[in-house]
């Protein structure tokens, strides 16, 4: 198989790569170029679709349209576009030609056309009709597209160090990352005076070179300022700098705060999100905070997490919903199928990194041991591990115990690497020539969400005694119906 991962640039994407004047370099414009530089070093093809041209001609500035075209013409166009299925009208209807969704359904109808392996696109609309369709996996921003690449190829740059907990008065109020937000709340500084004399607690990743990538700022309420009964934990900021995008801070930060609120129980927390925070909206809703239709005076939307199931719906919502829902440490497991899954110390300590009793060298530094949203492969023959199974991940030989416990969102069997890296893109732990030596033969890759760490080990020996399993296992193992109880018990310990 060719190791090329071909990437299909938006216009979004393409116009911040190509300013016409200094006035019109953007936000985004470093992140681009930087995907590019990757892109060329490791032999990814970067494609335009001819579509496109209907986004550029939209610009009044005829002199900056016709020297953006000209700029355009040095990357490859996709050749024969596919057209858009037509089965696809009650999820795209039918758009004008040449407007903006006549553009994105051509985009996405040369994913589903396996035309290219991905779509980069900072277009959160075009992410949600993506999801829609059942093509959200392979369609990136420019953060996950480079984490996609030094990912797969093996390219791993320098690592900030994890979280830590500290207080609001141990920030650097001067750093900017909290620039932006002085541009969206006049009175920031007095709030942030405030916050420090309250001694709230705060989470901060610092960065590679000093200062700080990514901080969390929360505030214990009873009453809570909105009408939520009891007591509720307020995260009052959020923030990741846009220089450390794509390595999933806003996960890792939002752990954090989980575990905070598991240990001091609080049944719920909440949050105030500007709308058009769509990317950061989209992180919250996918970890169970959901909009109550209340805003605040500014306009912000107030969004809540619960983590206090009805019980209507822990005896209704499928198991992984329940976990989104109320997760990360919610997990259905009486009556839900329970795999046993071995991973080799190596990985475990890349996957699961807070797993490990001795912090890592270089902490923070993959994607995929920052999120709570993760992959496994293996060529493991069974066929039944299905969404909303648990996952009970077993560290063989030195351990040997089961250490994490996992939902299953998705799985794949395949013999094609590409199709495999194209699954598992956003969040690997694998390079690609590792993907191919798997696809030798049928791979099976699973997508599958963090539930916990266990604080107490599940040993071989509790594991035999309790028929969960015969004997140490080699490959993924289902786990008998009658010993899912146990499990559900034991794991709570």
């Amino acid at each position: 198989m060719d190791d090329a991962i071909s990437l299909l640039l938006d216009a979004n994407i393409l116009i911040p790569l190509e300013p016409t004047s200094p006035e019109d370099v953007e936000i985004g414009t470093a992140s681009v170029v930087e995907l590019v530089r990757l892109a060329s070093q490791v032999g990814c093809p970067l494609l335009v679709h001819p579509a496109v041209d209907a986004d550029l001609r939209d610009d009044r500035d005829e002199k900056r349209r016709d020297l953006r075209t000209t700029l355009l013409r040095k990357y490859p166009r996709l050749p024969d576009p596919p057209l858009v299925p037509a089965g696809w009208q009650h999820s795209v209807g039918h758009p004008e030609p040449g407007s903006n969704n006549w553009v994105d359904s051509q985009l996405l109808a040369a994913l589903e056309a396996d035309a290219v392996d991905y779509l980069v696109t900072e277009d959160r609309r075009l992410h949600r009709k993506a999801r829609r369709l059942g093509l959200d996996k392979r369609v990136a921003d420019t953060a996950e597209a480079l984490s996609i690449l030094r990912g797969l190829f093996d390219i791993v740059p320098e690592a900030p160090p994890a979280v830590r907990h500290t207080y609001a008065h141990s920030l650097n109020p001067h750093d900017p990352i909290f620039d932006g937000l002085r541009r969206e709340y006049p009175d920031f500084d007095l709030w942030l005076r405030k916050a420090k004399r309250q001694r709230r607690h705060a989470w901060v990743i610092d960065g590679a070179e000093g200062g700080h990538a990514a901080i969390c700022i929360v505030k214990r309420e009873q009453p809570a300022e909105y009408p939520l009964r009891g007591r509720v934990l307020k995260v009052c900021t959020f923030k990741v700098s846009g220089d450390y995008s794509g390595y999933r801070f806003g996960e890792l930060l939002l752990k954090a705060v989980f575990d905070h609120a598991r240990a001091s129980a609080y049944p719920r927390m909440y949050v105030t999100v500007f709308e058009k925070h769509t990317a950061l909206l989209d992180l919250l809703e996918e970890f169970g905070f959901e909009r109550t239709g209340t805003r605040t005076d500014l306009g912000e939307l107030v969004l809540v997490k619960s983590f206090l199931p009805s019980n209507e719906d822990r005896d209704t919502l499928d198991p992984l919903t329940f976990n989104r829902r109320y997760g990360p440490y919610a997990a259905k497991m009486r009556d839900v199928p329970a795999f046993v899954v071995p991973i080799k110390p190596q990985y475990h300590r890349l996957l699961f990194p807070e797993a490990e009793e001795q912090e890592a060298l270089w902490p923070g530094a993959h994607a995929f041991g920052n999120s709570i949203r993760k992959a496994y492969l293996c060529n493991a023959q069974t066929r039944e591990v299905c969404s909303g199974a648990n996952l009970l991940f077993y560290r063989s030989t030195d351990i040997r115990a089961v250490t994490v416990l996992g939902v299953v969102e998705d799985t794949l069997v395949t013999l094609s690497a590409s199709q495999a890296a194209q699954f598992v893109g956003k969040r690997t732990v694998y390079s690609l020539r590792e993907i191919q030596e798997l696809c030798r033969s049928p791979l099976l890759a699973i997508l599958f969400r963090q539930s916990r760490v266990l604080r107490n080990p599940i040993e071989l020996r509790e594991l035999t005694a309790h028929g969960v399993i015969a004997a140490s296992p080699r490959s993924i193992v289902k786990v008998p119906k009658e010993a899912t109880e146990w499990l559900e018990a034991r794991s709570e310990v």
